[in-house]
């Protein structure tokens, strides 16, 4: 337990632990959360009260699950966004992290490293999601990849998520499902 509680504190919090706001997103993992094929409570995007805006979910370590090793690891919390690049939207306020409150409930961003996304694209159905800045698990079994499949896979445009390092690499490019670069392997 003490070992894992000191993998999440150092992939969590503190000035070099990996969690940099930054501007822009990431992807998928096979680590510790799959939404994908998970019991994930995503929901899709709903109308905001404001038209041409949306309420969507975005996923955060929750630390007390990832802690017991209580899945899910991640939680939701709700931010409006426009409808137009609501994808990409999503993926910058995921890197922004939680609010001070969503904090003081123990709720974390978990950057495994990277800053933002270098670039993002959605061809048939798959979002490809290339990282800005670093890239390191720090041999946790949870890193950024987790938050960003679980906060893309809720748009009906999103059936899979790739996720590339900063040199555009993953593990499985062409094949079926979610993929992560070796750098987010634990």
């Amino acid at each position: 337990m003490v070992a894992l509680i000191a993998l999440v504190g150092a992939a969590c919090n503190g000035d070099d632990d990996g969690v940099t706001p930054a501007s822009s997103s990431t992807a998928p993992s096979s680590s510790a959360v799959s939404p994908s094929s998970s019991s994930t409570d995503t929901t899709a995007p709903s109308p905001s009260t404001n038209p041409g805006e949306l309420v969507v979910q975005l996923f955060f370590l929750d630390e007390d699950a990832f802690n017991l090793g209580r899945q899910p690891y991640v939680r939701p919390v709700e931010r409006t966004v426009g409808v137009e690049g609501s994808e990409a939207a999503a993926l910058d306020l995921l890197f922004d992290g939680p609010t001070t409150d969503e904090s003081a409930g123990g709720l974390r961003f978990v950057a495994s490293e990277a800053t933002g996304v270098a670039e993002f694209r959605i061809e048939e159905r798959t979002a490809h999601v290339q990282l800005a800045g670093g890239c390191s698990s720090g041999g946790s079994t949870f890193t950024v990849a987790d938050q960003i499949v679980a906060t893309l896979v809720q748009f009906t445009s999103v059936d899979t998520v790739k996720i590339y390092d900063t040199a555009g690499e993953t593990g499985s490019p062409d094949g079926p499902g979610d993929s992560i670069p070796f750098c987010l392997e634990p």
